[in-house]
């Protein structure tokens, strides 16, 4: 255009609008993309939540059991819940008294400790983070009587703990006077622990664990709350109710095989009458005893 045309102001008024709308145009577009961009961020975070922290990530586990106070029980359902977390064989380990050849992993955040856990060592093992603690625990003088049994009826051979072989021949008297003598330290670690237990130590009872299946839900509810709390940071709903329907199975009153040792297929059961003589037995042991 000529000179005069390039300067015409309703030339120049029709440009500027042209110029603005086109300004507005690239800002819908910029606008459009980055409420897009955020959106689909929004959705892949809730299509990809957050990894839920692993309880054992937080907390080390340790859980106790004493001979004849439900030690394959106990382990069993400590196994079957850690396992169906997702704990894998590195994150579990297992540590008894005597060693056998079957402790490992001794240094895992979640243990079972069989026949040994005691204040002493719990002290001695701070870990760098808290414990949390868990044990079955029964009437001495029933461990004492079912022991004798036990053994008297051959159910465990050969054993370390215990004079398996003497207790096969003596009677319920002089049977329970020797079992009693074998098992006192055991006893005494037991007591060091769960006769006065901390906040982050829960004494689960052994009776009500396996007299009834409604003892035995109300016991693994419990074992649940403490261990992991009733909210959802470390399972969800599913998972807790995976778990509370899973161990079922190793409720004797439903389940019969759960009463077999997973090692030699025997009943951890003993003859009911022998129990009675060996408690009536055990009544009349050496008072210091």
């Amino acid at each position: 255009p000529g000179f005069k045309e390039a300067f015409d102001p309703a030339r120049q008024m029709s440009c500027y609008h042209i110029l603005l709308w086109s300004l507005s145009l690239v800002h819908l577009v910029l606008v459009a993309a980055t409420d897009s961009a955020e959106c689909m961020s929004m959705v892949q975070r809730q299509a990809s939540p957050l990894r839920r922290v692993k309880p054992w990530e937080v907390y080390n586990y340790v859980t106790a059991n004493y001979h004849k106070a439900g030690v394959f029980l106990t382990e069993q359902l400590h196994n079957k819940i850690f396992q169906i977390l997702g704990a894998k064989e590195s994150d579990m380990g297992k540590i008894e008294f005597p060693c056998y050849d079957i402790c490992r992993n001794t240094e895992a955040p979640i243990i079972v400790f069989t026949d040994g856990f005691n204040a002493s060592w719990r002290a001695a093992h701070p870990g760098s983070k808290p414990m949390l603690v868990a044990g079955s625990v029964r009437d001495p003088l029933k461990m004492v009587a079912s022991a004798y049994c036990y053994h008297h009826e051959g159910k465990e051979l050969p054993s370390q703990l215990m004079p398996t072989r003497a207790l096969m021949s003596l009677g319920p008297e002089e049977g329970t006077q020797l079992a009693a003598e074998h098992m006192l330290q055991q006893v005494e670690w037991m007591a060091s622990i769960f006769a006065k237990p901390q906040n982050s130590t829960l004494r689960l009872d052994f009776d009500t664990l396996t007299e009834s299946s409604s003892g035995f839900d109300r016991e693994v509810k419990r074992l649940m709350h403490h261990y992991f709390g009733s909210g959802d940071r470390f399972l969800t709903m599913e998972q807790r109710s995976k778990i509370l329907d899973e161990v079922k199975a190793l409720d004797e009153h439903r389940n019969y095989s759960a009463d077999l040792s997973p090692y030699n297929g025997k009943s951890h059961s003993s003859s009911p009458k022998c129990q009675r003589k060996a408690y009536s037995a055990v009544a009349q042991m050496d008072s210091g005893l």
